[in-house]
């Protein structure tokens, strides 16, 4: 399926179809009752799934990761992942995936993770731990590098390990998921395939139907995915503004590189 599949009545008819509410998980093929991506296969007339073959894989996987985040209600999920939902349409076979979970893998080191450290800082009651947090999440912010990634996550444990809080679990959690993100897109894809499937961060064995070289991307994307929910859950009562400003930024990368779907953007304004 190309991105010629895609057009106004389909887009409509999804617009709809998520405006009804998105759930936590596949779901049923019933309106309110569906994930983003099993609702993709709804407005497209497919079988009930999550796997539209009109989205690339790499962007799929981030879409399922962040469609079972911690929002705080389906309404807020449906909200939050609108335009994400339209802006991928037609992305596979034309999107640069590579340079995607490039994009998405920096985001989550020099965003996602400073994010989480910072807020982690903010209530830490020990003043030298709060300023190893706060130096880590700068460094993040200017180095998108697995080394970074990897001293940010002994950072974070330790501080975890210091104080039994939640905030500083999800702030390791953010971390470590960045960390495998970055390591999943360094390693040569291949080879990652094959050991990936003992990660915890991300189930491959969810990706085993893609190509070898697809494995790795796909794996890094969700994993991405994972550390800015990680870090929306350590911001507490602002999660669902967090997640939604990361589906945006998504958004603006798909609108960078051109993805075919952007096209139909205006239509998430119009059918308010």
């Amino acid at each position: 399926m190309s991105e010629m599949d895609v057009n106004e009545s389909v887009v409509r008819k999804l617009l709809d179809v998520v405006d009804a509410g998105l759930t936590s998980g596949l779901g049923n093929q019933i309106p309110g009752q569906m994930c983003v991506e099993a609702a993709v296969c709804f407005a497209l007339g497919l079988p009930h799934g999550d796997k539209p073959q009109c989205v690339a894989p790499a962007l799929r996987s981030l879409k399922i990761r962040l469609n079972d985040a911690s929002w705080s209600s389906n309404e807020t999920r449906a909200k939050g992942l609108r335009r994400l939902a339209v802006a991928q349409l037609g992305s596979a076979a034309t999107l640069d995936e590579k340079e995607f979970v490039r994009r998405v893998v920096d985001y989550a080191l020099t965003k996602s993770v400073p994010l989480a450290l910072r807020y982690a800082a903010s209530i830490h009651r020990d003043p030298k731990h709060k300023q190893v947090l706060l130096g880590a999440a700068s460094r993040c912010e200017h180095d998108a590098s697995t080394k970074a990634a990897l001293e940010a996550k002994k950072t974070a444990a330790a501080s975890a390990a210091a104080v039994d809080a939640a905030a500083y679990a999800s702030a390791a959690y953010a971390v470590d998921a960045a960390a495998y993100a970055s390591a999943a897109y360094a390693a040569d894809a291949a080879a990652y395939a094959a050991s990936a499937a003992s990660a915890a961060a991300v189930d491959a064995a969810a990706y085993a139907a893609d190509a070898a070289a697809y494995a790795a991307y796909a794996a890094a994307a969700a994993a991405a995915a994972y550390a800015a929910d990680a870090a929306a859950d350590a911001a507490g009562g602002s999660g669902d503004e967090a997640l939604s400003s990361y589906a945006e930024d998504i958004v603006q990368i798909l609108i960078e590189m051109k993805a075919p779907g952007c096209q139909w953007l205006p239509l998430t304004e119009q059918m308010l």
